[in-house]
């Protein structure tokens, strides 16, 4: 019984993932480069592993080939764009997740990087440790709209928290859910109708080839003048590009982004100010990682054992 784990922090916040393993005698590899690791080098250490614990790394067909007795991919987090489920059903590999362990965690994020546009809180703490002091006049969130694009999990955990500012919610979503909305007061409308009408959009969508430049300049110039656009999805989905001559061009008042196509980043978006960027810590609390941690060596106990996967992702044929 063998697990290679791809993620190079798995147990950094406890230790109670790796003891699940010891304790079911599932014997482990673990990723030791203290990074992300690269296709190819998955591809070189995976070797006879039945079950791979796996991060956001893109699981390439040289990783299958050099993997012939693996199982199982138990993705720890919610985004899949990095699996090629045709190669798993080629392979005959299944895929499990952990969709609801990181919801609440990017949530918090959300309306930290909300509130941080709205009242320009990063600007103005680097304006005093360069010894400026200026009052920046802000936006108030009470009663503003706010457009979300993408009502799932992560979606829907923004609303429970927004709704204390007494804003207004406009939707995106190709499956509506009409009973949450009607709880919760939401509007369901067009992608257009967000854009435009919203002072702030954030963004909930798989990336994936019908997301992939999701936002680009043209819906960006249909945003209010002085709207917000957070992004803790995926990079990719907001076209990186246009979101710069964007906020350069002040065709927006500002931007958060968590999650980039290439990371680490290092893109023209760090030269501008009304840009707020953070590095891919949409579910860094220690409480997410752990419970995201668990669930994904949970799945793997469950492989192990010939139980049913909690929660697995069918792939269509």
């Amino acid at each position: 019984m063998n697990v290679f784990i791809s993620v190079d922090t798995f147990s950094d916040t406890s230790d109670l993932p790796k003891k699940l393993l010891d304790d079911a005698n599932i014997r482990i590899r673990k990723n030791l480069h203290g990074r992300s690791i690269q296709s190819s080098e998955l591809a070189q250490e995976i070797q006879d592993a039945s079950v791979l614990i796996a991060g956001t790394e893109k699981i390439t067909e040289d990783v299958f080939q050099n993997a012939p007795n693996l199982k199982l991919i138990a993705r720890v987090g919610i985004g899949l764009d990095g699996i090629d489920f045709d190669l798993c059903k080629k392979y005959g590999v299944s895929v499990t997740y952990t969709p609801d362990a990181p919801s609440i965690a990017v949530a918090e994020l959300c309306v930290g990087m909300i509130l941080d546009l709205a009242r320009e809180m990063t600007i103005a703490n680097n304006n005093i440790k360069s010894r400026i002091w200026h009052r920046h006049m802000g936006m108030l969130l009470y009663g503003k709209t706010v457009g979300i694009i993408g009502m799932g999990r992560i979606g829907k955990s923004l609303v429970h928290l927004l709704s204390t500012f007494n804003v207004n919610f406009l939707v995106h979503d190709i499956v509506p859910d009409l009973a949450f909305g009607r709880l919760k007061g939401v509007a369901f409308v067009s992608k257009e109708e967000v854009l435009e009408n919203s002072d702030v959009v954030s963004i909930h969508i798989p990336l994936n080839e019908n997301t992939q430049d999701f936002i680009q300049l043209g819906d960006i110039k249909s945003m209010k003048k002085s709207a917000f656009l957070v992004n803790t999805a995926r990079g990719g989905i907001v076209n990186e590009k246009d979101l710069y001559t964007a906020l350069s061009q002040g065709i927006i008042a500002g931007a958060a982004v968590d999650v980039y196509e290439e990371e680490p980043y290092s893109g023209d978006l760090v030269r501008l100010n009304n840009c707020l960027l953070t590095s891919h810590m949409g579910s860094a609390t220690v409480d997410s990682r752990t419970d995201m941690e668990l669930q994904a060596v949970n799945e793997a106990i469950r492989y192990f054992n010939g139980t049913a996967f909690k929660n697995e992702v069918f792939m269509h044929n």
